[in-house]
């Protein structure tokens, strides 16, 4: 039978019943007359105000009605909602005249939050908001319970639970304790502020009590966001002593937060760190800074030993960025990254960066252009470089416009450039260049793919200072040239099958003629500094970096790409190629594989003969003798369960010039996935030249529904400043429904 309506009704009973309704058809019409004197009570019976338009909903296999006492008793299979409650129980008296509502046997009352509660026995007024339950547990809308010996409901937003018991984890089969829960005297759930505090609580960690409080409180599963304190941290460091890390959240708008980090050391005294995130219609701000008053930085003399350090002083650090949609085409943002010291970020664990990068940006993104102006300032952290002779770029705007196609089906663009530098203790530059070019994209009738461009671009120079040493000596100079250059590029790509191979082949040639030596020493190189030889850049018209060095002469590049799938997605791709150059000589600096005018092999091969292994290979071979100037092997094999990761490096040519010296590396790493609810893994990082061990790091991560426990050893044998070979060890757990769940190592 179910009942729906209101209780505005104004008919009377005409008769008074108390046969049990039967099922079938005439269960029906007798249900139908029952709810009538649910939802058609005469108004001179009391009644509570707030019911009487509030829709009543009542189903059972059998029903009962004393009019004379105003009483509904419903048996079996009984569902009674109200005011968005729903209350499911075997045996149910409603008592009219009373507004109560008492209910035994298999209770289950539904919350509109999504909670429901359980019960052997509850007695509550008719809206279900109000009353007194025995042998009370709760689940709450994220699976976490609540149980207790006896409940008070209140205001119907209140739950009071007297000896309870809460845990987010899977109740054991074989009726153990789970693997933690908190017990309090008292628990009081408000669902109003969505807030569960105890009272005299105490953690268990398999039945096990491992800590007290005397009051304690975090959100409910409907709360994403309240202020509080984060899951803790603990570790050891050999140049910090033991730490601990307490983050507080605190929740300053819907779109703003902040998070107070102090960490305590025993043998570094406080750092107090912050993160604020602000997220706007227009963009997103995060800033993340540590302050801490401790040992002065330590400096490091020509011998390598350690200085006296003298006293305490303020050490820092500020990291923030901003991004920002000003428009649909206009883009603005910042980075601001400072420290107060060369090891400041490192002492801490906060950061490996050896330089940091400060910009501020304004972009416009259009149809067929593009306008960026940006400014640049960098702070090294090497202790070999001189901050004053690090320029600060102010500006660097740039511009870009095509032209429509025109009738060829070629097309015309634009770009120019206005680059300015200045440094405290150096050379000072200011560049203006601008290019205008044409390119024509075509398909021949073989299926070639070919491109025709030509360009002219001028280049101003004004110099304050040593324009080849970048010191400070010397006049103000103004100087500049033209670029001429013109490049084609022929490619034709040959698709095959073989059995249940398919192939893309694509032999390939570029051309690039630029006349003269442009490179004047009166031009100071200083975007083309850092120079590599590899297959990204082979087709290139100019393989520097920048625009201060010109590629001048002839350049011929040719080379073969390819790309073979097989079954069970195995796949053989890569590249290889060569180029021939006549022009001045010196250009490129010895080592570089460009010296000569055949130029070194390049190329990379990406390999994926099994299911369970990938291959990544990048090199240059040397013209003549065929060795490996350079290797660049990436090296992933294992089940999902056992995976190995290797990577290899070796450069065979010092680069003085390029600051590159000869490298042999390996960095080698396996994550073991013992359980489900478990990982470990290790990495090591190993320098193969000088023969010693860089970095080590283990790691363990346990996942279960209820708590998360990442732990972290690192071993770092690197010197700076006051820091040497250093241990770290943290830990981090976190419980479900008590704090954050996000918790990582850097080992995966």
């Amino acid at each position: 039978m179910q009942v729906d309506g209101n209780r505005k009704g104004q008919a009377k009973p005409a008769a008074r019943s108390t046969e049990p309704a039967e099922r079938g058809l005439g269960a029906g019409l007798i249900g139908a007359a029952t709810a009538g004197w649910l939802v058609a009570t005469p108004p001179a019976m009391a009644q509570p105000a707030d019911i009487a338009s509030t829709p009543v909903l009542l189903t059972a296999d059998q029903i009962e009605f004393a009019a004379e006492a105003n009483l509904v008793t419903a048996r079996g299979n009984v569902e009674f909602a109200q005011d968005g409650r729903t209350l499911l129980t075997d045996l149910i008296a409603y008592d009219i005249e009373a507004g109560t509502v008492t209910a035994l046997g298999n209770i289950i009352l539904i919350e509109p939050s999504g909670d429901a509660i359980f019960a052997d026995e509850l007695a509550l007024d008719e809206e279900l908001r109000d009353g007194f339950v025995d042998g009370i547990a709760v689940l709450l809308s994220d699976g976490s319970r609540l149980a207790a010996v006896k409940g008070l409901r209140s205001d119907g937003e209140r739950t009071t639970l007297d000896r309870a018991v809460y845990s987010p984890c899977e109740i054991c089969e074989d009726g153990g304790d789970p693997l933690w829960q908190i017990k309090a005297e008292r628990v009081v759930h408000d669902t109003a502020s969505g807030t569960v505090a105890y009272r005299n609580a105490r953690l268990e960690l398999f039945g096990v009590p491992v800590a007290y409080t005397p009051y304690f409180y975090h959100p409910d599963p409907t709360i994403e966001r309240r202020t509080g304190f984060l899951t803790p941290s603990f570790g050891t460091d050999s140049e910090l002593g033991f730490t601990v890390e307490t983050p507080f959240f605190i929740d300053l708008a819907p779109n703003r937060d902040l998070v107070l980090s102090p960490m305590f050391t025993s043998g570094a005294g406080v750092l107090l760190g912050a993160e604020y995130s602000e997220l706007q219609r227009f963009g997103l701000t995060e800033v993340e800074a540590a302050v801490s008053y401790t040992d002065a930085a330590g400096k490091r003399d020509a011998d390598g030993d350690l200085r006296p350090r003298d006293g305490n002083e303020v050490r820092g650090h500020i990291d923030a960025q901003g991004r920002y949609a000003l428009n649909a085409q206009d883009r603005a943002g910042f980075d601001l990254r400072l420290a107060s010291d060369d090891s400041f970020l490192r002492r801490y664990d906060i950061s490996n960066d050896d330089v940091l990068e400060n910009r501020v940006y304004v972009e416009r993104f259009g149809q067929r252009h593009y306008v960026g102006i940006n400014a640049y300032g960098f702070q090294s952290l090497r202790e070999t470089d001189d901050q004053d002779e690090i320029p600060v770029v102010m500006p660097l705007a740039e511009a870009r416009v095509f032209g429509p196609r025109d009738r060829f089906g070629g097309q015309a663009d634009w770009q120019t450039s206005i680059l300015g530098l200045s440094r405290s203790d150096g050379l000072d530059t200011r560049r203006f260049s601008s290019e205008i070019a044409w390119q024509l994209p075509q398909i021949g009738v073989l299926g070639d793919v070919r491109s025709l461009r030509v360009a002219l671009r001028g280049d101003l120079y004004n110099t304050s200072g040593d324009p080849e040493t970048r010191g400070p000596d010397g006049d103000s100079n103004t100087t500049g040239r033209l670029v001429p250059n013109v490049s084609a590029d022929w490619g034709l790509p040959l698709v095959g099958e073989t059995g249940s191979w398919s192939h893309v082949i694509e032999p390939r040639v570029a051309f690039s003629y630029t006349p003269g030596n442009l490179n004047k020493s009166a031009i100071p190189n200083e975007d083309s500094l850092v120079f590599e030889f590899d297959e990204t850049n082979l087709f290139e018209a100019n393989r520097f970096t920048g625009l201060d060095r010109v590629e001048s002469g002839a350049n011929l590049a040719y080379g073969l790409d390819f790309d073979s799938v097989g079954p069970a997605a195995w796949r053989v791709a890569g590249l290889v190629g060569q180029s021939i150059r006549s022009g001045p000589d010196g250009l490129f600096p010895e080592g570089s594989g460009l010296e000569n005018e055949l130029s070194d092999v390049v190329g990379r091969v990406d390999l994926r003969p099994l299911e369970l292994l990938d291959v990544g290979y990048r090199f240059r071979i040397d013209k003549d003798s065929l060795t490996f100037r350079r290797s660049d092997l990436t090296l992933a094999f294992g089940p999902p369960r056992l995976r190995f990761d290797i990577q290899y490096l070796r450069i065979s040519d010092e680069l003085p010039e390029q600051d590159l010296r000869r490298r042999q590396e390996l960095v080698a790493g396996v994550r073991l996935q013992m359980l489900d609810s478990l990982a470990v893994g290790v990495r090591t990082r190993r320098d193969l030249e000088e023969d010693r061990t860089v970095a080590t790091q283990y790691g363990l991560i346990y996942t279960n529904p209820c708590l998360v426990l990442v732990a972290g050893l690192e071993q770092s044998f690197n010197r700076r400043g006051e820091l040497d070979d250093e241990v770290s060890f943290n830990v981090r757990v976190t419980f479900r429904g008590l704090g954050d769940l996000e918790a990582a190592t850097d080992v995966f």
